[in-house]
């Protein structure tokens, strides 16, 4: 892409699709990439476009961080002052600049750096599969460098296609897996409370006793 062609830093982000292996991870980043036309949608999901290597294509799998830049296409809220509501907004552009990291454990470094990297992570979950080691991990390492990731409930196809549930209990089913991710954050962001608190009482103790 032309460097002329880019827009400024403020329309401009870096998001990486992190998620425990075999989640949906590298099928979601196919189908964004077909949202800007670069493959065919029958292609989405399939040819793993991202898995440029060799081994990662005979494997099956994400080995080492790979990067696209997508073209979105949004159109600005706000501003709607009376002379304006006739107007027809004009839809801008954000560059996103896509980061597709490995699920497997053994390449968890990967993984770090593209939180380190990244403005914000996509975090996959199958809803089936709900919270593994890795989603847990993840979790963790994002709250470590202040970031809230989005979430997204891949493979909602498996409820009815596979485990034949009915949309009451489909519906139990995810409000089930919200509750857990949503719990997990939760004990995360109290722990690291009570550890500033913690950590301001030993400082307040050693000026007194000093």
């Amino acid at each position: 892409m032309s460097s002329a062609l880019l827009p400024p830093p403020s329309q401009t982000r870096l998001v990486t699709i992190v998620a425990h292996v075999d989640h949906g991870k590298t099928t979601l980043a196919d189908n964004l990439i077909e949202s800007n036309g670069i493959i065919g949608e029958r292609l989405a999901g399939t040819i793993r476009y991202l898995d440029f290597d060799e081994e990662e294509q005979r494997r099956g799998i994400t080995m080492r961080t790979s990067t696209i830049a997508l073209r979105h296409f949004y159109t600005p809220v706000g501003n709607n002052n009376n002379n304006n509501n006739k107007k027809k907004k004009e839809r801008e552009t954000m560059v996103v600049h896509l980061l597709d990291s490995p699920g497997h454990v053994d390449f968890a470094p990967e993984v770090t750096t593209s939180l380190l990297l990244a403005d914000t992570a996509l975090l996959v979950i199958d809803v089936v599969e709900g919270m593994c080691a890795r989603t847990h991990s993840i979790l963790r390492e994002a709250h470590a460098h202040s970031m809230k990731p989005i979430l997204i409930i891949n493979k909602m196809d498996r409820l009815c296609g596979e485990l034949r549930l009915s949309l009451k209990e489909a519906y139990v089913r995810i409000r089930a897996l919200l509750e857990s991710v949503n719990a997990v954050c939760a004990n995360m962001v109290m722990r690291s409370k009570l550890e500033r608190l913690e950590q301001q009482q030993q400082q307040s103790s050693s000026s007194t006793s000093a």
